[in-house]
């Protein structure tokens, strides 16, 4: 994706309760920029593309994460 891309990811509800609040491995290039639970559990995260570069925004425990997205963010148009 290209910088100032916004992707907007829908998780549905969980048996086991709310998504955890998301977590970016780097803010500086993907910023986590809101997160919405809705009433019936449907959770929206929206993450911008900052800088150049790859990061993952992860929910739940760092060392077995429920859930994760990679973003590899490039400079030029990706084909």
């Amino acid at each position: 994706m290209r910088s100032g891309t916004t992707v907007t990811v829908v998780l549905e509800p969980r048996a086991q309760g709310p998504w955890p609040q998301p977590r970016s491995s780097n803010p500086m290039l993907a910023l986590v920029t809101s997160s919405a639970t809705d009433g019936k559990g449907v959770t929206r995260v929206t993450v911008r593309a900052a800088h150049i570069g790859s990061a993952s925004v992860t929910w739940g425990p760092e060392s077995a994460p429920l859930f994760t997205l990679r973003l590899s963010v490039a400079a030029y148009p990706v084909q």
